[in-house]
């Protein structure tokens, strides 16, 4: 008498989380670096709403990378690095606040410390989960305009008068990140995805270079912290505006002969 094949039972496997395992693959990789490249162009509007030019690349970048590794290795998060930024921001709106010479430095230099962490923090949160909105973007905002009231005091204990200036220099900043961000969502939600082979060497190069000249944030704080360091906050605020106009002229007419071409 034939007997019934007996019944599998289901085996369930415990294995110990381990890096081979819990690496990511070779897609989500590709998909992180492809996020990340989109994002650079202001494809996307997720976290930063606008394009990195040559200082974030190439001056504040290798030395965020080695930060976000750091930071990464010992567990500490994309938000408590933003914090730092954020905290290193406003102390050197404190030191602008001064109006002396050596407030002025300092200010500069801790300017210069709260980028590296801020793009630090970016990284670490790209990686984390690249699609996901983030705050860095809102933290960078905050402490730009308390960088602007902090050169505004300064300015007022030097005996000079530059808070109209501050709030135009604000005003604007206002505007083109207002404009950039529906640009980057509607040209997101119209554009193919795009491909994961990346651009060569030789055009990355250019085209941060063109982003340069539309001051992203990068180039805005090493605006402020050269020329609040070597001159004053009237100058810092004059050359934020003649700057920053020209940047929302030629992006404005960029991107009207576009949409004509089209």
């Amino acid at each position: 008498m034939d007997q019934a094949p007996a019944r599998e039972r289901p085996v369930t496997l415990n294995v110990p989380d381990h890096p081979a395992i819990t690496r990511p693959d070779r897609e989500a990789a590709d998909a992180v670096d492809t996020v990340h490249a989109a994002d650079a162009r202001g494809a996307l509007p997720h976290g930063r709403a606008e394009p990195g030019g040559l200082v974030a690349a190439y001056v504040t970048g290798p030395c965020a990378a080695v930060v976000a590794r750091w930071a990464g290795e010992r567990g500490i998060t994309s938000g408590a690095v933003s914090a730092s930024s954020l905290a290193l921001a406003g102390l050197a709106a404190v030191w602008f606040s001064a109006g002396a010479r050596g407030g002025l430095v300092a200010g500069a230099l801790l300017l210069a410390a709260s980028l590296v962490l801020g793009q630090a923090g970016a990284g670490l949160a790209r990686r984390a989960n690249p699609f996901a909105l983030r705050p860095d973007a809102v933290l960078d905002r905050v402490g730009e305009l308390a960088v602007y009231a902090g050169l505004a005091a300064g300015a007022a204990a030097s005996g000079q008068s530059a808070w109209w200036l501050a709030v135009g220099a604000a005003a604007l900043l206002s505007v083109r990140h207002t404009v950039s961000a529906s640009h980057a969502a509607a040209r997101h939600a119209r554009r193919p995805r795009p491909s994961r082979r990346g651009p060569s060497r030789r055009g990355g190069v250019a085209r941060r270079a063109a982003e340069s000249l539309r001051l992203p944030f990068g180039e805005r704080f090493a605006l402020i912290a050269l020329t609040a360091a070597l001159a004053d906050a009237r100058l810092t605020f004059a050359a934020l505006l003649a700057w920053g106009s020209a940047a929302a002229a030629l992006t404005l007419g960029g991107r009207v002969a576009r949409s004509l071409a089209a």
